[in-house]
Parts: C-alpha cells; sequence; structure tokens
C-alpha cells in the first residue's frame, strides 16, 4: 500500500509539473491560487468555502485562478515537502497571491514563505510558526485571517436556547434550557469558544426570561468527573420458559455447550492443543434416542472452529487430537501466562490479552526478534521453528482515558479504546438454564449504546465505541438537548452520540456548515471564502485581518439578517429564515465585539469535576 501511495504521489506531482509546463508554453498565467489541505473543493468544508471565495473575487476583479489538490502521504498527512512543492508549481504558474487555509500550512507559512519575496500568502485562520513552537511568527509577506472563537460561541449560545424545538409549524418548546458543552483543556481556541459560549446562553436566558442549565465537560481534563466504563454481561433464562423446543449440546474439549433451537447456527471451536497434540477432527454423536449420528450437521469435521446447525436432537461433539511434534509458544503480560503448543514448523497466530485498566498494548517483546511477524499489533503470526518461544506482550499507560469492560460470567474483560476489538464469550450455562441475549450497562444502569455483531449469540464482539460520544451520551441521559464543542477537535463525537437516541437530540456545529450531518441544530459558521475575499482586497503582508461579525465572516446556519428581500418580480416578501432576537443580537455584536454579560440568575452551569 505504502508503494501505491508513494508512486501515486510522484504520478501526481509529475502531471502537475507537466501542466504547469504547458501553461508556460501556452502563456497561460493563474494570478491567485489556492493550495488545499488535500481534500476537493467540493468537501462542502473549508475548501469549498475558500476556492469559493477567491473565485468570486477573480470575476469580480477580472483575475485569472485555480486551484491545486495536493496528495497525502500514506498516514493521510500533509507534509511540509508536499506543500513546498505545490508552492513552487503554483509560482512557476504564475501565482501573486497564494491561499493557504487552515493550520495544516502554519509551519509551511513560516519556513517556506519567506523563500518567495515577490509572492504574497494568504493564511486562514492560522498563524506561522515554527515547527516545534506554535508562537506566533509574523512573515512580511503572509497575511493571516483570524476569527473570532468568542463571537462564534456567543452565537452558538444565544441560538442553542433560542432555537426551541419544532415539529414543522408546530412549536413543542419556545426555548432550548439544557444544555451542554465539551471542551478541550489546553486549547485557547476552545477556551475562547466557551467563554462566548456561556455568554450567549445567558443574554438568551436573559432575554427569554427562562433557567438554562449547562453541563460542562473538559474531555481531556484530569479532573474530569466521568467514569469511562461498563459492564457486558450474558442473560440466561430458564429452558422450560423457551418459547420453542430447545436442543443440548454438548462440547468436550471446545467452547459452545449450551441449550440451542432448532435452525440455529452455533460456532463451536476446539480448545487450545495439548502438549505433542494437534487438532485432527471432530467426532459427533446423537444423544436422541431414535436419531442417528449422522443427523449432527456440522459445517466441518476437520476445521477447529466450525458451525452447528440445531436439528431435532441433542448431541455431543467431541475434539480429537493427533500425536505431532509441538514447540511451546508462553505469552506473558495477562493476569497468569498462557502456554500454546504450535506445530513445528508452522505460523501460528497469537493474539495480546486485554490491557490492564488504564494500560494500552505497545508491542511484543521475543528473544527471537525475527519470530513475531508484525510485533506492534496485537494480533501477530509467530514462526515457530523446533525452541520453546516466550513472547511479552508489553503495555503503556494511556495518554487517553480508556473504556474498562467488565464481563460478568464470561471472558472478554479489559481496558480497550476506541476502535478495539472486544471478543466477549459466556460461560456455559447451568443446567436448566439457556443463554438468550447480552446487555450492557454503564455505571448509571442505562444502555451504553454498544452494537455487537449478533448480541443473541453466545460468543460476540463489537468495535469499541468512541469514548468521548460516550460523555455527550451522558449528557443526553439526563435529559441535555442540545452540546457545543466549539474549537475542540472531538467534536464530532457530538454526532456520534446523538445516532444512539430515539427522542430529539442535537448537536450544534462549528467551523463549516455541518449540517448534511445527522441531528444538527444549527452550525456556527469561520467564512473561509468572506476571509479570502476580506483579505485581498486589503492585503498587507505581516499583519492580521480579523472576519468577524462586523465583516460577516462569522454567522449561523438558518439564520437570515434581513426580515424582507426581492422575488425575482421585484416584490418585496418576508423572509421565513428571519429572527428578530438573532438580527439585533449580531448587529449589537459587529459594532461592540463583545457584550457584557448580564446580570441574571438564570443561568447555572454544572462543572463536571472530581471531588
Amino acid at each position: 500500500m505504502k508503494r501505491i501511495i508513494s508512486l501515486a504521489l510522484v504520478l501526481v506531482l509529475t502531471v502537475s509539473l507537466v501542466l504547469s509546463g504547458c501553461a508556460k508554453k501556452n502563456a497561460e498565467s493563474f494570478e491567485l491560487a489556492l493550495i488545499t489541505d488535500g481534500a476537493t473543493i467540493s468537501d462542502k468544508a473549508y475548501n469549498q468555502s475558500a476556492w469559493n471565495g477567491l473565485k468570486a473575487y477573480a470575476e469580480e476583479n477580472g483575475k485569472t485562478c485555480r486551484y491545486y489538490q495536493p496528495v497525502l502521504d500514506e498516514k493521510g498527512e500533509l507534509t511540509s515537502e508536499t506543500i513546498a512543492k505545490y508552492i513552487d508549481i503554483a509560482v512557476n504558474n504564475g501565482a501573486k497571491y497564494i491561499v493557504l487555509p487552515g493550520e495544516a500550512f502554519a509551519v509551511s507559512a513560516y519556513e517556506i514563505a519567506p523563500t518567495y519575496k515577490d509572492v504574497n500568502f494568504i493564511l486562514l485562520d492560522a498563524q506561522p510558526h515554527s515547527k516545534d513552537d506554535p508562537t506566533l511568527r509574523l512573515q512580511s509577506n503572509v497575511m493571516c485571517v483570524s476569527y473570532d472563537y468568542y463571537q462564534g460561541g456567543f452565537l452558538a449560545g444565544f441560538v442553542s436556547v433560542i432555537d426551541g424545538l419544532k415539529d414543522g409549524d408546530r412549536v413543542i418548546r419556545e426555548a432550548n434550557t439544557k444544555l451542554g458543552f465539551i471542551a478541550e483543556a489546553g486549547n485557547d481556541k476552545s477556551k475562547a469558544y466557551s467563554d462566548g459560549y456561556l455568554q450567549g446562553v445567558a443574554y438568551a436566558a436573559d432575554l427569554k426570561g427562562v433557567p438554562v442549565t449547562v453541563d460542562y465537560a473538559a474531555y481531556n481534563a484530569d479532573v474530569l468527573d466521568y467514569d469511562y466504563s461498563f459492564t457486558v454481561k450474558p442473560v440466561y433464562i430458564d429452558v422450560k420458559d423457551a418459547k420453542e423446543d430447545t436442543y443440548k449440546v454438548k462440547v468436550v474439549d471446545g467452547i459452545g455447550s449450551g441449550v440451542y433451537t432448532l435452525g440455529e447456527n452455533v460456532t463451536i471451536t476446539a480448545n487450545p492443543a495439548p502438549e505433542g497434540k494437534v487438532f485432527d477432527h471432530w467426532e459427533t454423536k446423537s444423544d436422541t434416542e431414535g436419531v442417528k449420528d449422522k443427523k449432527v450437521n456440522i459445517s466441518s469435521k476437520k476445521d477447529s472452529s466450525m458451525n452447528l446447525q440445531i436439528e431435532k436432537l441433542d448431541c455431543t461433539i467431541t475434539a480429537v487430537w493427533a500425536d505431532a511434534e509441538t514447540v511451546p509458544i508462553t505469552v506473558n503480560g495477562g493476569a497468569e501466562p498462557v502456554i500454546y503448543n504450535a506445530p513445528k514448523d508452522s505460523e501460528y497466530w497469537v493474539e495480546a490479552p486485554a490491557a490492564a485498566q488504564g494500560m494500552i498494548f505497545d508491542h511484543w517483546e521475543c528473544a527471537d526478534e525475527e519470530a513475531v511477524k508484525e510485533p506492534e499489533e496485537k494480533g501477530t503470526s509467530v514462526a515457530v521453528k523446533d525452541k520453546a518461544l516466550d513472547l511479552t506482550a508489553v503495555y503503556v499507560q494511556s495518554d487517553e482515558p480508556t473504556f474498562n469492560v467488565t464481563v460478568e460470567n464470561g471472558t472478554g474483560s479489559g481496558s480497550y479504546v476506541t476502535g478495539d476489538t472486544v471478543k466477549v464469550v459466556a460461560n456455559a450455562p447451568e443446567e436448566g438454564k439457556m443463554f438468550y441475549k447480552w446487555e450492557n450497562v454503564d455505571p448509571q444502569g442505562l444502555s451504553t449504546g454498544i452494537a455487537m455483531d449478533n448480541e443473541y449469540c453466545y460468543h460476540a464482539e463489537f468495535e469499541m465505541v468512541d469514548r468521548y460520544a460516550s460523555v455527550v451520551e451522558k449528557m443526553f441521559d439526563d435529559g441535555t438537548q442540545v452540546v457545543f464543542a466549539g474549537g475542540s477537535r472531538i467534536s464530532d463525537s457530538l454526532f456520534t452520540a446523538t445516532e444512539n437516541f430515539d427522542y430529539p437530540v442535537f448537536a450544534f456545529g462549528w467551523g463549516y456548515d455541518e449540517s448534511s450531518k445527522g441531528s444538527c441544530l444549527a452550525s456556527v459558521v469561520n467564512d473561509y471564502g468572506k476571509g479570502v475575499q476580506e483579505a485581498l482586497k486589503e492585503y498587507q503582508g505581516g499583519s492580521f485581518i480579523s472576519c468577524n461579525c462586523k465583516r460577516n465572516g462569522i454567522y449561523v446556519t438558518g439564520k437570515n439578517l434581513e426580515q424582507y428581500s426581492e422575488d425575482k418580480k421585484g416584490n418585496q416578501v418576508e423572509n421565513s429564515d428571519y429572527n428578530k432576537d438573532y438580527a439585533e443580537l449580531y448587529k449589537t455584536l459587529a459594532e461592540k465585539e463583545k457584550i457584557a454579560a448580564p446580570k441574571t440568575n438564570l443561568v447555572s452551569v454544572n462543572y463536571w469535576i472530581k471531588d
């Protein structure tokens, strides 16, 4: 995969250079250029906004423009080397102004821009700085476009309250009175948004005369009072309570024993082989009088893990072993060492034990370094020769919170992070009982929204959910109606959380219009296109321009500042998306930039802080 991507990079750069050569040969020159952050100009986000602004300015002023879409590396990152190549291409194609959208270009604006003294750069929503130091380093040919995060937060807080909930023309609630904010500790952008948000909430509460509560959690703070844990447990029922006929399966030297209903597909898996043995085949026996052994319907006699389709009989299935030369593999890192007996001269698959609380898997260690094929993967194949192998799974303290999963009456307990695959296996039921399904609950006794591949199977697996979404879910569980996370890098977790509720809860987007995401109440937008236009009109290298409410560079989607507009026939019509309260607030912010906090007792903030 790496080779393919690298080759793609070479090909794209070659094509770009050929195109630039053609442009020069044909005397075609593009005065204005945009280099995207690797995404397309139809991403419905920052790149599209910036391109629309550049194109509009070019059309209005008789300029030529084009964009360049760099190729990301195999890690999905935009490197400084790639940016440098595309800047060079743009300059060779006649660019006098180059737009760089976002933080991905901050280091390049500091390191590369000074080498092109005759070219003017516009850096959107970021400031030039060195690779190892975020301190501002203004450059004489770089103009920075900043956005007022405080104003953006203020608008989001205000609208979160006043929008309420409607079903068509029917008003369900006049105002939202239980809100949430997810902050990122140590992030100045997040702090500015949250300061503005709380002020905007207070302003709206005072205006509407309604009490409002705000749940406030800094997701990465040491003081966050939240328990990232849940319990998974099998539910057993009495066989006599089953609504269908049931049949008993006994597995010897394997897992899968239980009571099942007709037609079920049950996975039967042999235990790890004993020393000097390898799995050979399954032996099946009918335990129902009058029913032949051949009626036991298994998918394979030779596969150590296979499927049994339940027929009208009880049965016993036994793993049969064959003599073989085996080599012991000892896996350390769990509560106790686990020994596997692998066939000599083979490839054997091992998986690291689940991590202890707060820890995450880091790598494998083995005296024979070449034996472990993928030492940084939790699951890896091991080259088995003629000597015993001793493997140790090494764990490190997680920098971020982990989910601590407890499996009752089964296996799979451990510490996991988002994206991990969690495999759970229920213990065989007691006599007279049968497995029914899995259930999972958080510390509050509420469902966690975990989606298993088959919750009605005694062995199941699931992908660990977005742990930050679980914080938002807890807010929604407690009645929160709208959550905002302006400036936070985990804000997508808000939308993930809304998927698990069958009653209306909303995320408030930020940065660009996120209305295409489900359950989006509205979005506060930093208009990159407007920033490009304003910077080109007033370009001055080595300075900042603020794209705020005064310049109409920040706004909330779905809100019109004008009450009336003209239709195609020139008639004055009222705009359905006009909101008087929002329009008046916007005008005030445009004039004053900041509004003094109202003296009100209507807002209470519930900080999620440890005692």
